[in-house]
């Protein structure tokens, strides 16, 4: 029981005000690919704290001091403990839903979300492969369209999309500014990072709201990532140039864009040649990502470690 509440209290703390302080962080901003990854972490730390505080409330860990014949005795000595127990087949049957509804939310939303993106991107592809001509802009596909555009989407059969009218604005140099974001799109399979995200915040936004509005923030850090690496091969004018031009248009659904999003966050820090986490600071933040996965593990892990103790797993 104990580790149960320890379990569901580190979820609600983490889920509320965990995710209110990485929403209003400004640290992300300065090191977007750990921003990432820090809500990955969060998120999942929330979802695995949430599912181990209910197998926690459903199976009981009585102390048992035995031999190996107490081991294999364990699962009928807990059932008996939990039933013997005033309010103990309430307190399993509320940890047995507990953990079976964030088990099936979870599998339901990566399956809507895998399945409807991968259609999303087949059909897409499919469209821009019958209009598109491959044998203008080496490594990209022209779609013949006046609005100045340019996206890329992912997966095995990746594609970047520009326009006849991005290559009727731009010059050369500022069109290999957007290719270079579109590939760095693609090299560090932003895709899934935002696939992986997409799951975890549907599975947990219904109880916590901190995550219905973090996708855009991920996004906006997938667009900072894109931009960090592009300006490693471009000169940073031409990268701010481009964005303005193309500032004002959204992202196709299923795609990456180098446009739309915190158009001012994006050229303020194009600006800022020194943007970025010192050392310490990386190394901080990287092992608060650990810690919150390690965190519930360890919790989780009480009673076992508990059990281990007391001689159950010991030899001799």
């Amino acid at each position: 029981m104990t580790s149960a509440i320890l379990l569901v209290t580190y979820a609600v703390t983490a889920g509320t005000l965990g995710a209110g302080w990485l929403r209003d962080a400004r640290w992300p901003t300065l090191a977007p690919r750990l921003a990432i990854a820090a809500w990955q972490a969060l998120a999942a730390s929330v979802l695995l704290a949430l599912a181990a505080g209910g197998l926690a409330l459903a199976i009981s860990f009585p102390h048992v001091s035995a031999d190996l014949a107490g081991l294999l005795n364990l699962c009928a000595e807990n059932l008996r403990h939990g039933y013997a127990s005033p309010g103990g087949t309430l307190t399993a049957l509320i940890g047995l839903a507990l953990f079976m509804t964030l088990l099936t939310r979870a599998a339901w939303c990566a399956f809507r979300t895998t399945t409807t993106d991968r259609r999303e991107r087949v059909s897409r592809i499919a469209a821009l492969d019958l209009v598109g001509r491959t044998n203008i802009v080496p490594g990209a596909l022209v779609v013949d369209h006046a609005t100045p555009y340019a996206f890329c989407i992912g997966g095995r059969r990746h594609r970047i999309v520009v326009t006849s009218g991005l290559l009727a604005t731009l010059d050369p140099v500022e069109l290999d500014a957007v290719l270079a974001h579109e590939h760095a799109h693609l090299r560090q399979r932003h895709h899934l990072a935002l696939i992986l995200c997409r799951i975890l915040f549907a599975t947990l936004s219904p109880v916590f709201p901190a995550f219905r509005a973090a996708m855009t923030r991920v996004r906006m850090y997938a667009e900072l990532c894109a931009d960090d690496s592009a300006r490693r091969h471009v000169d940073v004018g031409p990268l701010r140039d481009a964005l303005l031009r193309l500032a004002c248009l959204p992202a196709p659904t299923g795609a990456l864009a180098a446009s739309a999003l915190d158009v001012e966050t994006r050229l303020l820090r194009l600006e800022d040649r020194g943007a970025g986490l010192s050392r310490p600071s990386v190394a901080l933040v990287a092992f608060a990502i650990g810690a919150g996965i390690l965190v519930p593990l360890l919790l989780a892990a009480g009673p076992a470690l508990a059990m281990a103790w007391e001689g159950i797993c010991l030899l001799g």
